[in-house]
């Protein structure tokens, strides 16, 4: 069983990786994009069609595809003055407590982003000038969403294993 739980932890900090990878590249994409369109409008006064449309996308990338690794790496606030002079089985509840209503929270949202992408397909919701389509945006975050249960159950097993010794 023990062997079996490392794959699984193994498996969502290689997810949470590869989604921090994407979530970087987007962020570089945003940076070079925004430059170049700045760069074409001063200097020839022909800006790049579509980049805000582009920016905004890629900005939606990179938070959905940062949550789970830092989530993770406990990059996250938390504010546990309180929470660190109760004793340890208290902590133990609330830190559980805490963690599954967090789970059952963005599992909540990863429903809502489907239905949400289903909804947007069928309407053929798209950008005003690129006419590029939500739904697999909506799609993605939904995929980050669950991707971050992942990590915040990765987290609550540490905590749990951590409470052991």
């Amino acid at each position: 069983m023990e062997k079996e739980s490392f794959k699984v932890v193994r498996k969502t900090a290689g997810l949470s990786s590869l989604f921090n990878l994407i979530a970087s590249l987007a962020l570089l994409v945003i940076m070079l994009l925004t430059c170049f369109d700045i760069s074409m409008r001063y200097l020839f006064s022909r800006p790049i069609p579509g980049t805000y449309e582009i920016v905004s996308i890629l900005g939606a990338v990179v938070a959905a595809f940062a949550m789970p690794y830092t989530m993770l790496q406990k990059g996250h606030v938390a504010v546990d003055i309180l929470v660190k002079s109760l004793s340890r089985g208290k902590q133990l509840v609330i830190e559980t407590v805490t963690h599954i209503l967090g789970i059952l929270f963005f599992l909540v949202l990863v429903w809502q982003s489907v239905e949400l992408g289903l909804d947007m397909k069928a309407a053929g919701e798209i950008t005003p000038i690129l006419h590029i389509p939500f739904y697999p945006l909506i799609y993605l975050i939904g995929l980050c969403f669950f991707g971050l249960c992942l990590a915040i159950l990765h987290n609550l097993i540490d905590f749990w294993k951590k409470a052991k010794r």
